[in-house]
Parts: C-alpha cells; structure tokens; sequence
C-alpha cells in the first residue's frame, strides 16, 4: 500500500509542486489534465501538452521535458518520464514546475511541443531525444533566449545555448585514451564506422591524443553493415615487424556479434594482449563478454555500475519494470534544474555550464559552453567474472571548463594512416567539421 501511495505522490509533484496544497484527489487531477488518472506504471500518454495550465507562480522556475510519448518511441519517452517524475519526488523543490511534451519522435511534433512550452513560459527546455527534433526546436529556442539540455548524442546538433546531458562518445574516448597514456600507450589504432559517428570518433580520437601525447598510427573504416573483417585487419597488420605491428592498443567502439568478428579477426592474426590493449567504449556493456577469452583484460569506460544498478532497482521497485538506459539521464536533468531554480533565471546559461558541475544519479557531470558535456565514467576491464573496476570515476569536477581542450583544433598535425577509406576524403571531412 506505501509503494502505490509513494506513486501516486509522484504523480501529483509532477503536474506542478505549487498545486500540492490544492486537492489530493483522483477526481481534480483527473479533471484539472484531461488524463486518465493512475500510477505512472500505468498511464498511457498518447499526448501531453499542459500549455493551457496556469501552474505555480511568478516566481516558479518552469522546467519543459520534450519526450516521444507516442509514435515508435514511445517506449523510451514514457521510461524517462518515469525517471524524471521519481526525480522530482525525490527532490521535494517547491519552486520547481515540471511539465511534459509530446514530440511524437518527429521534428515537426517537437517544433509544435516548443511551441506549447514557450506558451506555458518554461525557463529551461530538457529534451529532446534524437537529433532531427533538437535541430528543429534550436533556432526558435535560442531566438527566445530559453536554454536546450537535450538528451541527443549527436555533437553536430549541438553549441552554444543548444547542450546534451547524454553520454557522448567524444567524453568516452577522451576518457580512454587517457586511461591508455597513463599505461603506458602511445600508439593507438581504431576500427571506426565508414559513416558520420565514426568520423565524429575520429575526431575525438586525434583531439584526445593531442591532450594526452598519444599518436594515432592507423585507422580503418568498415561499412557500417559489415561482418567480415579479414581484408580490413589484414591491411591494417600488414606491414608488421615481428609483434610490433604499429599499434599498441585498439579501439573498437562496437558491440555484440560485430564486437567479437572484428576483435576475433584481429586475434586470430596474433594482434592480442598484452603486445595490444583492446579498449571500447560503453556500448561494451551491452554484450556479454565474461566468455570472450580474446577480449580479457581489455578495458572500456561506463557510468559508475554500482549506481546504474541503485537506479535500476529504485526505478523497478516503483514502477514494476526495468528503466530505459536513457531513463537515468532524464532523472539527472530534472536534478540539474532543480539546482538552477535556485539561482538566478537571467544568469542561466551561465549556471548550465558552471565549472563544478552538477552530481546526479550517474554520478559528476558537466556541461560544456559549446553544448558537448562531460561525465564521471569508471574505467572497467573485461574478466571471465564481469567487468572489474581499475579506476574509479572522478566524483567532482574541479577548475575552469577553459582550461579544458573542448573546443575543435584549426587542424591536425599528422594524420594516421587511413584503410577503406580515401585519406584525402577523410581529411578534408574532418577539416569541414571544425
């Protein structure tokens, strides 16, 4: 009976803190939303939009959350809502208003939740989700001075006023090229996508060895559908000396079955440890490895597993089913504006990218001024038991985000030596992208 209760408690934070006072029964909530009224476990929502509501007060800090609730990810949206609306409940602000959004997964359902929310005077918008919606709310988001935290992992969608919470595979692979230096490894290989996210880890890549004075010796590109890897891996070693074969450690930023063909080509040709590191990035954590002898002792980076699980199981025993991976970064923001609704509504921008960050379920994170982020992350390696922890995530940030190289290099020193792909090509994209 206190589970349900405790639900039904969120479910009433969320609608609008300052409404708490007002009734505690199904039939006004019921009344007030036009919504079936029962836990968040339960409810279907094929649209919200609360625009026509008046909630909290002048001084309230309006907080808009634009998710997929219906369409093909609707899914996805209605486990973020969950998470945000445990956040809320956990966090108990009475100055902070949360309203959601239907962006129906589309650009043109999230131009008109933007629309909705600006209507409904939201200080801060949190979402979207996928990149084609954040390309379409930004230009009329930042028109109106009103801060994006999108959970969108693309950096091309993202700048100035424009920002993602998500884990980023620039933040991973800086990261583990890090980890990788302080091992001892200086010349680093990878295995990328022949499509624009293996060209954005490229340049995560060839920034992260400038910082940290790792050489980037080779890289090969492989069709994004392709599950054989002999040419690619045969290229790559073929002008070895002896074990030395121009690398010494190798990302490969896969997972399931193309994870282990390419990775086992690679050994197969005797390219293992301990003459080569394999290193991955988090998607690693979606594939069962403890039977993949070729890949012990390999390393990747992920939020900090023990609070990934003490979310998991707040989340289950509360809403009776496991969260969506992203639910924990939909929980995260709701935690970061409840702190600027503390602050300064006309500083806020400059809140969002304050040098210390912000702590939340998955652990220390910081937003970047040019919209990419930084996380917390583990550092964990492969054994027959499961990952086993090597270095822990930092549980502060400390010092000015300026002292960090985020922003994009005029160009690049020396380029490594490029397989499947024409290295002029390569090139003149990255150049483009600066």
């Amino acid at each position: 009976m206190l589970k349900k209760i405790n639900v039904i408690l969120l479910c009433l934070l969320i609608c609008g803190c300052s409404f708490w006072q007002q009734s505690h029964s199904q039939t006004y909530w019921g009344n007030r939303f036009g919504l079936g009224y029962a836990t968040p476990a339960q409810t279907e929502v094929s649209s919200t939009d609360y625009s026509h509501v008046d909630l909290g007060n002048a001084e309230s800090f309006r907080v808009a959350m634009l998710l997929p609730l219906s369409g093909s990810d609707a899914n996805v949206g209605q486990s973020m809502k969950n998470a945000a609306m445990m956040a809320v409940g956990d966090i108990n602000n009475n100055n902070l208003v949360v309203q959601f959004y239907d962006t129906k997964g589309t650009g043109s359902g999230a131009r008109i939740a933007l629309e909705n929310a600006l209507s409904a005077r939201s200080d801060l918008i949190l979402g979207p989700l996928k990149a084609e919606e954040v390309i379409a709310i930004s230009g009329e988001a930042r028109s109106k001075n009103v801060p994006v935290v999108s959970f969108s992992t693309s950096p091309n969608v993202l700048q100035e006023g424009v920002y993602s919470i998500g884990l980023l595979n620039d933040d991973q692979i800086r990261r583990i090229v890090r980890y990788a230096a302080e091992q001892g490894r200086h010349r680093l290989a990878a295995v990328l996508p022949d499509s624009q996210s293996g060209l954005n880890m490229l340049k995560s890549l060839l920034k992260a060895g400038q910082r940290y004075g790792v050489e980037i010796t080779k890289v090969g590109f492989y069709s994004p559908s392709a599950m054989d890897f002999g040419g690619l891996a045969t290229a790559m070693i073929g002008s070895r000396s002896g074990d030395d074969v121009g690398f010494d450690a190798l990302l490969v930023p896969e997972f399931g079955n193309r994870l282990k063909a390419i990775t086992s080509m690679f050994s197969y040709y005797d390219v293992a440890a301990p003459q080569v590191l394999f290193m991955g990035t988090s998607v690693w954590a979606n594939t069962g490895l403890s039977k993949e002898t070729e890949l012990y002792g390999a390393v990747y980076p992920m939020m900090p597993q023990s609070r990934i699980e003490n979310f998991n199981q707040k989340y289950s025993e509360l809403f009776g089913n496991r969260p969506n991976s992203l639910g924990i970064y939909a929980y995260d923001a709701v935690t970061m504006a409840s702190i600027l609704a503390h602050g300064d509504k006309g500083n806020l921008q400059e809140q969002i990218v304050r040098s210390e960050g912000f702590s939340g379920m998955s652990g220390s994170f910081r937003i970047l001024p040019n919209g990419l982020n930084e996380h917390g992350l583990d550092v964990v390696k492969v054994t027959a038991g499961g990952p086993q922890l090597l270095e822990a995530a930092m549980q502060q940030f400390y010092g000015s985000v300026n002292t960090y190289d985020y922003m994009p290099n005029s160009g690049y020193v020396t380029m490594p030596q490029i397989y499947g792909k024409s290295a002029d090509s390569v090139r003149t994209m990255l150049n483009n992208m600066q």
